[in-house]
């Protein structure tokens, strides 16, 4: 039924409390934004540390009631 996506997750997600976050994958793209299709909803997905879509090496944490991305950087 949720297919991989912002818009196959979102796009059919059930009705969910207000504040709720879906936190998806496989897209390898980073996202971290209220959904515009579901006000309430916070979206978010870390991104990738192998194979990033969006240029960028990063993986997501959830600490103090936020989710943030950590980029990882070349040395």
């Amino acid at each position: 039924v949720f297919g991989a996506g912002m818009h196959n997750s979102v796009d059919h997600a059930p009705a969910l409390p207000e504040g709720s976050a879906l936190v998806y994958g496989h897209t390898h793209i980073k996202v971290n934004e209220e959904s515009a299709a579901h006000p309430g909803l916070w979206l978010f997905n870390p991104g990738s540390v192998s194979i990033p879509k969006d240029g960028t090496h990063s993986y997501g944490i959830y600490e103090n009631g936020a989710f943030r991305h950590v980029i990882l950087e070349e040395e």
